[in-house]
């Protein structure tokens, strides 16, 4: 990575944590909506306290430098099992706490994670053979055509886990919209894909010695298709009729 796209980087981190902080102060949501079985905590009276008490005990941690006596005194696999049950009930609860015509969205916006894992599990099974390791041979596009060769289209999921989160976000929200018809919201959300990878924050990778990373250039397939898809949205009010289960 070059000097100047550290530079950047550093500043875009630096930008987006101070756009947290403002968010914060004005009520944004997003803080408060990640927290592990929220729907329970609610129930059983949680309020703002929670959301402060959760603030003081990590900054407490973070500063006091406690955080490696506690990984001592609890043991990994008790950890590991606790985060295999968050995966659970967030994964239930994605449905659940959904409107149920719109679980086709939450399957949509978990394959870009899933995407994003399986490129993991690639990685890490070429590092296990040597690929990237010290005297091995670095990663390089000529990985491309060997996972061709297997018909595992690797670029695909190497494209898919940069900025995944955002992908996420997109193809959710814009199925969400598609299923109650409000193509041109649909379209505005593809279009917000578009820009993202125009700008090179989604889906636009680079091959480092030992992994991919994320390479602040434009990715125009990519930015390509959303830009299609937004405009078929656009055009779909007038090329579709509606299902007899939405009756508008």
């Amino acid at each position: 990575m070059r000097d100047g796209d550290t530079v950047f980087l550093g500043m875009l981190g630096g930008g987006v944590f101070l756009l947290l902080i403002a968010a914060a102060l004005f009520g944004s949501a997003f803080p408060t909506t990640i927290y592990i079985g929220h729907p329970g905590w609610k129930a059983l009276g949680a309020r703002s306290g929670y959301s402060v008490l959760n603030g003081l005990f990590a900054t407490a941690v973070c500063l006091s430098g406690t955080l490696s006596a506690i990984s001592w005194a609890v043991p990994v696999e008790a950890g590991m099992a606790i985060v295999l049950w968050i995966g659970v009930v967030i994964s239930a609860q994605a449905f659940q706490a959904t409107p149920r015509e719109h679980a086709p969205a939450v399957v949509l916006g978990l394959l870009p994670g899933l995407g994003a894992w399986g490129a993991l599990m690639a990685k890490a099974g070429l590092r296990a053979a040597g690929v990237g390791e010290p005297g091995g041979p670095p990663f390089s596009a000529a990985l491309l055509p060997a996972f061709q060769r297997s018909d595992t289209w690797i670029h695909g999921a190497f494209a898919l886990e940069q900025g995944f989160i955002f992908t996420s976000m997109i193809l959710a929200a814009a199925t969400v919209q598609v299923i109650d018809r409000r193509f041109e919201r649909a379209a505005a959300w593809c279009a917000a894909g578009a820009g993202l990878s125009s700008l090179g924050l989604v889906h636009s990778y680079a091959f480092t010695p030992g992994d991919t990373a994320l390479r602040l250039a434009p990715a125009w397939p990519w930015a390509a298709g959303y830009a299609f898809l937004a405009v078929l949205l656009l055009a779909a009010r007038w090329i579709t009729e509606p299902g007899e289960e939405h009756g508008v």
